[in-house]
């Protein structure tokens, strides 16, 4: 009997804390803090690393040569510039206006920079202070001669040649090459040349959405890193499809068919040094960046293209490369500018003051890759050159990418293999420079 009432009792305090446990997780209320989701502000960046590596100058050719063939390298021209700089200490043997013959059965490595660079920019890339030239560079040789040369070519065509002393076991590194790589010497006008891979090309032709209505909107953007904490900005109403934000001595003009802007700055000088290409990169860094991470991702990047001057004011391009291919853009009257093609950052400034800067704002969140095209091979594209009777006036031929950015109910770009020609200083597809395309 006494058993039988403690199993009672013990049944009746089970069910009661049982009780007691459920209503006090129903009434229960957990006291809270809000946490502030973090703002992180367009033109925020880490002062210590104000030049980005990604967007110096990209060496469009590094070539091998034996004399008697030419083959891609394994390595790029950044890396390689970095091993030399890294390894060797550079000494200055002589300046002369004809290069001395090296024997063909010496091997040697070539890089063709897209456009001529200055010393200043070369001394940046190779991390040494002794390259002098007051004209630009359009070539850099390694050589194998009598010990490791580094010969630098200048845009006139007069030399400079280096003497490389240091770790010997780094040259085996430096002069590898791929023999399944071949490259094709192909002569341009003025005596000029430049290599061209053997195979035919074959790239994917891509389709991107461009994702404008993302938070922060195009106009938050510009003035998040253009008129960062600035009381005195105000909207204009626009016209013609341009938004206008000024704070009275900027302006920044927003195209909202293409989604681009240009920025134009009358405020007074800052600066007490020249404007270089550091400078630059710098001033893009503080006033926007570059790409965000989503676009990076998709195989996008800006590289240096090249400088112009025209009387008192320059001009820096800096162009979009999707997947290491150069893409060229719509080339029209946009932001207010007679030629200005999408696909570039372009600068202007004069000796100490950056003066503008016109963009697109493509953000490619959603890529779809339509189909892989095939292109003709660098001789028949020569051959259809010279049948056009234009290959005489070509300077420079590659490949890349044309971009037509379409407006409909979605915005969207699209990107088609082809080859580009540079003829009378612009780049166009073989089709335009041979009348086959308007």
């Amino acid at each position: 009997m006494m058993k039988q009432r403690l199993k009672t009792i013990l049944l009746i305090l089970l069910v009661s804390g049982s009780i007691f446990q459920t209503a006090m997780l129903w009434t229960y209320h957990p006291s809270s803090e809000s946490i502030e989701q973090e703002q992180v502000s367009f033109n925020e960046i880490d002062a210590s690393k104000t030049v980005e590596s990604n967007q110096l100058v990209n060496p469009e050719l590094v070539v091998y040569s034996n004399g008697q063939a030419a083959y891609q390298t394994q390595i790029i021209g950044r890396t390689m510039l970095n091993r030399i700089g890294a390894s060797f200490d550079v000494g200055v043997l002589v300046l002369t206006d004809k290069a001395s013959n090296i024997p063909t059965s010496k091997r040697s490595v070539e890089m063709i920079f897209p456009t001529p660079v200055s010393a200043a920019m070369l001394e940046e890339l190779l991390g040494e202070k002794e390259i002098a030239m007051a004209e630009p560079i359009k070539r850099l040789y390694l050589l194998d001669y009598d010990g490791p040369i580094l010969r630098l070519e200048s845009a006139t065509g007069r030399f400079k040649d280096f003497q490389l002393v240091g770790d010997d076991t780094v040259l085996k590194r430096l002069f590898a090459y791929n023999k399944k790589k071949p490259m094709t010497k192909v002569d341009l006008k003025g005596g000029d040349y430049t290599y061209v891979a053997t195979a035919p090309p074959r790239l994917e032709e891509v389709f991107v959405y461009d994702e404008v209505g993302q938070d922060p909107k195009p106009l938050e953007r510009i003035q998040n890193a253009l008129f960062a904490e600035n009381a005195n900005v105000q909207q204009i109403k626009g016209r013609d499809g341009l938004d206008v934000l000024t704070d009275g001595v900027s302006v920044s003009t927003y195209d909202r068919d293409y989604n681009a802007y240009r920025f134009n700055t009358l405020s007074p000088n800052t600066q007490s040094a020249a404007v270089d290409y550091s400078t630059l990169v710098s001033y893009i860094n503080i006033h926007g960046g570059w790409l965000d991470q989503v676009t990076q991702r998709s195989g996008f990047r800006y590289y240096f293209d090249q400088m112009s001057s025209e009387d008192e004011q320059q001009t820096a391009l800096f162009r979009l490369y999707l997947n290491r291919y150069p893409v060229f853009g719509e080339v029209g009257p946009l932001l207010e500018q007679p030629e200005f093609d999408l696909a570039t950052i372009k600068m202007t400034f004069e000796e100490n003051q950056i003066r503008s800067i016109s963009r697109s704002m493509l953000r490619a969140n959603r890529k779809l890759l339509l189909r892989e095209t095939t292109l003709p091979t660098i001789e028949q594209t020569v051959t259809e050159l010279k049948q056009a009777e234009v290959m005489q006036d070509i300077t420079g031929i590659r490949v890349g990418y044309k971009m037509t950015y379409k407006l409909t109910t979605s915005r969207y770009a699209l990107f088609e293999p082809a080859w580009f020609v540079k003829q009378d200083g612009v780049w166009v597809t073989v089709d335009q420079a041979t009348g086959k395309e308007g």
